[in-house]
């Protein structure tokens, strides 16, 4: 319920504050005294656009701010924990300024919020209805969400229809995008399937630039070794190479018998048998170094460079070209296999929508259900209302091309205010009297079923007197033994059903005007509801008329009260 309404520098209200009870508040006072500006400043609480021209004049800001105080299973809690604002579930805190330069500051709790924020979070907490503030009711999707709500259909109803929708939405978009996929590859197939061909040739696997390159350096490194060995062994063993060159000496030393060539001798034998040794050694080695083929080099450079000239073809890193060559694969398959992909989700898609049709079709069945029982009980509220030949019918209508997660329904509140009238849209059937009233009957039946728990009705009676103002008035007191109603209203018969009673006025010093709220005793009451039957001169028998009408309501409170006791 709303507990507090704070207004500061708001057209002509310099500073309000506003305590609510629940139950049945009502607002009276002259016309132009500020009422409305009541509601004005209530609205932008709810998400009302703001409106630089409010703020009051001389001023630079206006600041309005509310308090609402709501049971801890709300759903309003929940809202605000999935919007991560962190608040107690006891009071919530709204205030917003607004300023002339631009500045329109919203903070729920301690936290700020953006516009649309504000206006979801309004329809958890206040509803109002009146001549120019019943478009949310009576908008095509409001009307669908009250017969939903108080359809109570079986469980799992609703749920399989949004579940189903969800998946012809993601069918659908997995389709588009496998098509927008194959339109774009398809210009790109081609130079992909030439890539991964060239690459697959390449004998292509993870590290392949690595080994080849470690190949290569290994096939040099051998080839030098084995050019080494052989200019080596050549000098060994060739006609002019060292064995033969020593063999010679030696023999030539050898037929020489002179003590002075003695040690020549040992040292070129000790020199011939190393070379012996060395030319064994290389027999031992030249298959390894010197009989290698080494040919292979100019292949593997070949594939190297290839592998490179792809890379810088495809601008990756020659270490990378493996991963990039399971990435062209991998979008290749994809490619090859997209048509029969898109023929796939097709036939998801049909089946799909085959399911969503049958649990539309269930849920098209219980809302038709429920929209005959919804009409029933809100025309049974029509002759308390007197309004006693009107009839109201719920249509259920079926259109495809309206498909949504809530079906394929269109509802329509439609009434006749007379038999023999053809059924046509509420605000296309009644006046505004009218209106009002089969608005209220609607309230009646399906505030059980919301979870607003204020409800603000602007001058409901409008265009009704007599036996109708006070009708209505027996109706809205008796919502407000489970809702907070708040009512601005110009009828003595809706002004005497208030549980509490303010009355809002104007006063002016000569430079400036300002509303002021009282709240009126019972006597006060009583002068005020007898204004509002005779005019401004009170008199004894339109205040003893006023106290019997506010006796008479409190009478009829009561007796409720006591019926409700007795029933088991």
């Amino acid at each position: 319920m709303l507990k507090r309404l704070s207004i500061s520098q708001f057209v002509i209200i310099t500073s309000l504050d506003i305590d609510f009870d629940d139950g049945l508040t009502v607002l009276t006072g002259e016309t132009g005294a500020g009422k409305s500006i009541i509601l004005d400043a209530l609205g932008l609480i709810l998400g009302d656009p703001a409106d630089v021209d409010a703020i009051r004049q001389g001023e630079e800001e206006s600041r309005i701010e509310a308090v609402f105080e709501q049971p801890q299973d709300h759903a309003v809690w929940k809202f605000l924990s999935k919007g991560g604002i962190a608040v107690e579930p006891q009071e919530l805190h709204v205030k917003r300024t607004i300023g002339r330069s631009g500045k329109d500051e919203i903070l729920v709790g301690e936290a700020s919020v953006a516009l649309p924020f504000l206006k979801e979070l309004g329809t958890y907490l206040v509803e109002i209805h009146g001549q120019n503030a019943n478009q949310s009711f009576l908008a095509p999707e409001s009307q669908m969400s009250l017969l939903d709500a108080f359809g109570a259909y079986p469980p799992g109803v609703m749920e399989n229809v949004a579940q189903a929708w969800d998946a012809i939405l993601q069918i659908a978009k997995d389709l588009e995008d496998e098509r927008n996929f194959l339109v774009v590859a398809e210009r790109e197939k081609q130079a992909i399937d030439h890539t991964v061909t060239e690459l697959e040739k390449l004998g292509m696997k993870k590290g392949i630039h690595q080994e080849l390159a470690e190949e290569l350096a290994q096939l040099v490194n051998t080839k030098g070794l084995c050019e080494l060995f052989s200019s080596v062994n050549s000098q060994l063993i060739a006609q002019n190479g060292i064995e033969l060159s020593l063999a010679r000496v030696a023999r030539l030393l050898e037929t020489q018998k002179d003590p002075i060539i003695d040690k020549m001798k040992d040292h070129i034998g000790l020199a011939l048998e190393q070379a012996r040794e060395a030319i064994s050694e290389m027999q031992i080695l030249a298959p390894t170094y010197i009989d290698v083929d080494t040919s292979g080099i100019a292949k593997v450079e070949e594939k190297l460079a290839a592998l490179k000239g792809i890379a810088a073809e495809r601008k990756v890193p020659p270490e990378e070209i493996f991963e990039h060559y399971e990435y062209l694969a991998a979008r290749l398959d994809r490619i090859r296999k997209a048509p029969a992909k898109i023929k796939e989700f097709d036939v998801k898609l049909i089946s799909a929508n085959e399911v969503y049709r049958g649990y539309a079709q269930i849920l098209s069945d219980e809302r038709k259900k429920a929209a005959q029982r919804l009409s029933d009980v809100i025309t049974a509220e029509m002759p308390p209302l007197k309004l006693p030949n009107a009839q109201v019918e719920i249509v259920v209508g079926e259109n495809q091309n309206e498909r949504s997660a809530h079906g394929f329904n269109v509802i329509t509140f439609t009434a006749r205010m007379n038999p023999g009238m053809p059924f046509s849209p509420i605000t296309e059937t009644a006046s505004g009297g009218e209106l009002s009233r089969l608005i209220l009957a609607f309230k009646m039946i399906l505030q059980q079923v919301q979870a607003v728990s204020t409800l603000v009705f602007d001058e409901i009676d409008t265009g009704i007197g007599g036996a109708a103002a006070a009708a209505v008035g027996s109706r809205i007191a008796r919502l407000a033994e489970t809702t907070q109603i708040l009512v601005i209203t110009h009828s003595p018969q809706v002004a005497a059903r208030g549980q509490q009673h303010m009355h809002v006025s104007k006063k002016t010093d000569g430079t400036s005007t300002k509303s002021v709220v009282n709240v009126l005793t019972l006597e006060e009451r009583i002068n005020e509801v007898s204004r509002m039957l005779a005019g401004e001169e009170l008199t004894g028998e339109s205040q003893a008329a006023a106290r019997t009408l506010i006796e008479e309501a409190q009478s009829a409170v009561e007796a409720r009260k006591a019926r409700l006791t007795k029933t088991p």
